[in-house]
């Protein structure tokens, strides 16, 4: 099981990062996140690819995916090294 227990208490953003995984990375204002694969899809000419699906819940409360992206590691790693810290 991929998921890790954490003991109470915790708050709703813990428990909603626990419920979706250790591959996944939630949006903090909305119930969507990133879910990303346990592998990458391999490395070709244009960088390493990754995978991942922009989720959300629908109206029954079950994950739905909203679209696929298909990124590179380098390019993913590029933009946030150059997001800034307010």
């Amino acid at each position: 099981m991929d998921k890790k227990i954490v003991r109470l208490p915790i708050k709703a953003h813990q428990r909603w990062k626990n419920y979706l995984g250790q591959y996944s990375v939630p949006c903090v204002v909305s119930s969507r996140w990133l879910q990303f694969p346990k592998e990458s899809a391999g490395r070709f000419q244009e960088g390493e690819f990754i995978h991942m699906n922009v989720m959300t819940l629908d109206s029954n409360e079950n994950p739905r995916k909203l679209c696929e992206l298909i990124v590179t590691r380098e390019d993913l790693m590029r933009v946030i090294n150059l997001v800034k810290e307010k």
